[in-house]
């Protein structure tokens, strides 16, 4: 039997794109920081992002009974958090200060209060934007998280042996996302 020409690497290669690099994305806070987090210059721009995944979302089930017999139906959607790893700088664009800010302004570690007298959770829910690149640095999927929020501050390891940048992680909470190019 002679081999399928639609079962070859010629073919394959023929077929494939160049495929998708995990090294390609962007974040960007399209509407900036709360006020209050203080000066960042990275604010509305790009940020310096380590490493993250798509964010991801549930959907749940339903089972309904009928003559002895489940089956399932879709239920309510859930969104989970967002984990991001970032790249410590100094000055002003020390995000790992301005993240600790920001969630201070969420619950302050003292007062235990939000945003001392100007309380409004519109201010502190920012929308951010991941968009995963392709190989010639055109957006080929945009993901608008909404009303995003650090809830998780890691630390940050400080080693005498490491020679490698400092990251430090972020879990951002939102309350949903848009896949607003690509889907």
């Amino acid at each position: 039997m002679p081999a399928s020409p639609y079962n070859s690497i010629k073919a394959f290669k023929t077929a494939f794109n160049g495929g998708t690099r995990s090294n390609r994305f962007e974040v960007v806070s399209t509407s900036g920081w709360p006020s209050r987090v203080g000066t960042v210059d990275i604010a509305k721009s790009k940020l310096k992002i380590h490493a993250t995944t798509m964010p991801k979302s549930d959907l749940g089930q339903i089972g309904i009974g009928y003559r002895g017999r489940i089956f399932s139906m879709a239920g309510d959607r859930s969104y989970s958090v967002w984990p991001i790893q970032m790249y410590d700088d100094s000055g002003n664009n020390n995000l790992w200060v301005a993240f600790n800010k920001w969630k201070e302004l969420m619950d302050g570690h003292v007062t235990h209060t939000v945003d001392g007298d100007n309380f409004s959770y519109s201010r502190l829910q920012k929308t951010w934007v991941l968009n995963q690149l392709g190989l010639n640095g055109d957006v080929i999927r945009t993901f608008k998280l909404v009303n995003c929020w650090p809830s998780q501050i890691g630390g940050i390891l400080l080693d005498m042996n490491s020679v490698d940048v400092v990251t430090f992680p972020v879990t951002l909470t939102f309350d949903y996302f848009e896949i607003t190019k690509g889907l």
